[in-house]
C-alpha cells in the first residue's frame, strides 16, 4: 500500500513532478523529482478523443505545449485536450515553453542544469503507461490525480480505466489517488478497497471534514493551502487524517504546517523544502 512506503508524516511531494526546475507533468519533471530527493510526486491523468490516458494537467494545450505554432492544429483553438488524439498529443513539443519562459526565474538564477536545458526540447506527454511503469521501476510513490472529465459522457469510466492500468502495471502499492471529482473516488473505493484516495479541495471545507471524508472513505484530505489553518491540520491528525494541502511554495508556511502535523506538503518547490528541512 502506497503509505507503506511513507509511514510517518512530514514528507514533500513534488507538484506535477519538480515543475519549477522542469516542464511540468513531463518525464523529466519526474526524473528530476526523484534525483532531487521529493518522497512521492503528484502527476496528472485525462482521456484523449481515442480513449488513451495521458499525463496532462490543463483543459487545453495552449500554455504548455506549442500547439499554436503548428498550422496543422490553428483551427482546433482552444485546442482542449479531450479534442486530440493520442498520435497527435504526442506530435507536441511539451518542453521547449519552459526554456523559453522560464516561468519560475529558476534558468535566469543559474538553477537548472545546462544538461536539462538541453533535454527540454521535445519533451512529449506522457501517457499513464509511462509514468507507471517509471514509478514501479525506482519503487518512487505517486499521488495520481484523475482530472474532472465534465465534459465527456460516461466519464466515470475513467476510474476503472485508470485501475486497469494501475494493475496491469502492478504499481497498486505505489499510488495515490485524488480527485476534485469525488464520485471517482467513491467508485475508486468500491473497485479497489485497498488503492487508498484522497479528496482534493478548494474554496471551502465540507461542513464536516472528518464525517465527509469517513463517508467518502478517503484517507487523505488535500485542501487548497489557502482555506487551511494549523488548528485544523492538528485535529484532522489526531483523529488520523493524512492532510496534504497544495500548492504551498513558501517555505516557512510550509514548514509551519508541517509542524502542525500534516502528513506532506505538495509543492513547487520540492528541492528547497527538502533542503530547508535538512538544515533543521
Amino acid at each position: 500500500m502506497f503509505f507503506d512506503h511513507l509511514p510517518k508524516s512530514g514528507y514533500v511531494c513534488a507538484h506535477r513532478g519538480v515543475r519549477s526546475l522542469a516542464p511540468e507533468n513531463t518525464m523529466l519533471a519526474a526524473e528530476l523529482a526523484l534525483v532531487l530527493g521529493a518522497d512521492f510526486w503528484e502527476m496528472d491523468v485525462q482521456r484523449t478523443s481515442d480513449g488513451e490516458l495521458v499525463v496532462f494537467h490543463d483543459d487545453d494545450l495552449g500554455r504548455t505545449t506549442d500547439v499554436s505554432a503548428r498550422p496543422e492544429f490553428c483551427e482546433r483553438a482552444p485546442w482542449p485536450v479531450h479534442a486530440f488524439t493520442l498520435e497527435e498529443l504526442r506530435s507536441l513539443d511539451a518542453g521547449t515553453w519552459f526554456a523559453a519562459q522560464d516561468p519560475y526565474g529558476t534558468i535566469a538564477r543559474g538553477e537548472v542544469r545546462e544538461a536539462d536545458l538541453g533535454r527540454m526540447r521535445g519533451q512529449r506527454i506522457p501517457t499513464l503507461e509511462e509514468t507507471l511503469a517509471f514509478i514501479r521501476r525506482n519503487d518512487f510513490p505517486m499521488n495520481l490525480e484523475i482530472k474532472d472529465l465534465i465534459h465527456a459522457p460516461g466519464d466515470l469510466s475513467i476510474v476503472s480505466q485508470v485501475l486497469r492500468k494501475v494493475r496491469e502495471a502492478r504499481a497498486e502499492d505505489l499510488v495515490l489517488i485524488s480527485s476534485f471529482n469525488h464520485d471517482y473516488l467513491a467508485e475508486m473505493r468500491r473497485l479497489a478497497p485497498e488503492i487508498p484516495v484522497a479528496a482534493l479541495v478548494e474554496e471551502r471545507h465540507p461542513e464536516d471534514i472528518e464525517g465527509y471524508l469517513r463517508d467518502l472513505g478517503a484517507v487523505g484530505y488535500h485542501p487548497d493551502e489557502a482555506i487551511l489553518d494549523e488548528d485544523t491540520v492538528r485535529r484532522l491528525a489526531e483523529a488520523g487524517i493524512r492532510v496534504s494541502p497544495y500548492t504551498v511554495n513558501h517555505m516557512d508556511r510550509a514548514l509551519s504546517l508541517l509542524d502542525a502535523g500534516c502528513f506532506a506538503i505538495i509543492t513547487d518547490y520540492p528541492q528547497t523544502l527538502k533542503s530547508r528541512l535538512a538544515g533543521r
